[in-house]
């Protein structure tokens, strides 16, 4: 099987950890699978060197004029299944010239023609969220004539610049799930607010969690408890929630919180002001292997979310054995329990700080196995590719049986 994978983000230099779960599911896949082979799309998601901003010109002039030194490439993922194809195409504003859309339509075109040539005809496409991937799947399936595949994860559902006046879908937007095959949403609760957008034909298989996670399971409490919360440093996580909880425990914490983001200046201001700055640790945007080693030494992962698609983080934190503290924004909700951890209302400070006061309290009532052996069997590799590997099956059997 011939796959052709389009994400919306991915990571670049700059910004190593953004879309990083798209990465890691398509390595899984080619893994799980060593028969399939497996293209990535890129033609510079997230990449400062192809992203032109209307308010910094004389940056993006520098930008068109280095165009010449960015080629078209590949690398290998895996050791021959899975490929990077890279074609620049620069990204600006779509209220300029469409947002330079038709050349990166022609630039993922290039990639799958690049992937067609080394391994045969693309039998699916799969795109990473509705926009842009997947307009983009849609003019390459309707090219190529083969069905795709999307994967959702916004959150909130849609975002405000993807909705019309009327509050329905823009055209791009319901055009690409109008087209696809299935429409996977990554929750329960993602799924609800697809459905009352009128998208049809869809399913719900969650993000996966990479294997590196689930070794090494010996937790070893800190002498101090130690709660760890990663994500960006913006209003969606909740971090100033957390904050104010903090400030509200009588028992004696360390919070150590990786991430980086506009509004980290003002949290680190707010610590200071509440008097909580001797027990915040800030590290910064965490590579994969750092981030790792942060869940396994904690004794409890606790993010305050306002909304969440799924939250991958949590399920990171279960894979290594922590208990979670996380709220009921619409993800996280679907697979924390009374065996792993607690839930409370979004923005309750006074419930946050009491579930964390009672996770100290009660941590040797978790087992770290049972918690990480649970969470391998709903968001393992095997598991979660096998679900996806079932779409495709099912997809491609249907096409070509018209």
């Amino acid at each position: 099987m011939n796959i052709f994978i389009i994400p919306s983000w991915y990571p670049s230099a700059a910004h190593p950890i953004t879309g990083i779960f798209f990465r890691e599911q398509a390595k899984a896949l080619g893994v799980q699978y060593p028969s399939a082979n497996i293209g990535i799309s890129l033609w510079g998601q997230n990449d400062e060197r192809l992203l032109l901003w209307a308010a910094e010109p004389a940056n993006s002039l520098r930008k068109i004029r280095n165009r010449k030194q960015i080629n078209p490439g590949e690398l290998y993922v895996t050791e021959r299944n899975v490929v990077e194809y890279f074609c620049p195409a620069f990204t600006w504003t779509s209220k300029i010239l469409k947002g330079n859309f038709p050349n990166i339509i022609k630039a993922n075109l290039y990639n799958l023609n690049r992937f067609e040539q080394c391994f045969g005809k693309v039998d699916i496409i799969h795109a990473q969220v509705g926009f842009p991937a997947g307009y983009i799947a849609n003019r390459l399936a309707t090219i190529h004539k083969v069905p795709y595949v999307i994967t959702e994860q916004m959150t909130p559902f849609p975002h405000l610049f993807l909705r019309s006046g009327n509050g329905k879908l823009v055209p791009k937007l319901s055009i690409a799930y109008a087209g696809a095959a299935k429409n996977i949403a990554i929750s329960r609760a993602l799924n609800e607010s697809m459905q009352a957008a009128e998208i049809k034909n869809r399913c719900v298989i969650p993000n996966l969690v990479d294997d590196a996670f689930f070794n090494d399971i010996d937790p070893k409490p800190n002498r101090n408890f130690t709660f760890f919360c990663l994500g960006r440093m913006v209003s969606q996580k909740g971090v100033d929630i957390l904050l104010k909880a903090v400030a509200l425990m009588k028992s004696s914490v360390r919070l150590r919180i990786g991430g980086d983001g506009e509004e980290i200046l003002d949290y680190k201001a707010m610590a200071g002001e509440l008097g909580i700055e001797d027990r915040v640790e800030w590290l910064g945007e965490l590579d994969r292997t750092r981030a790792l080693r942060e869940f396994q030494h904690c004794d409890a992962f606790v993010l305050a979310s306002r909304h969440e698609s799924m939250g991958v983080v949590f399920a990171e934190a279960l894979a290594c054995g922590k208990p979670v503290i996380a709220t009921r924004c619409g993800g996280p909700e679907e697979f924390t329990n009374r065996r792993n951890g607690y839930v409370v209302a979004p923005g309750d400070i006074c419930a946050l700080a009491n579930a964390m006061e009672n996770m100290v309290t009660n941590i040797s009532l978790f087992d770290a196995r049972q918690i990480s052996a649970w969470c391998k069997r709903r968001f393992g590799a095997r598991e979660v590719c096998a679900q996806i590997m079932k779409v495709y099956e099912q997809v491609i059997d249907s096409y070509t049986g018209k």
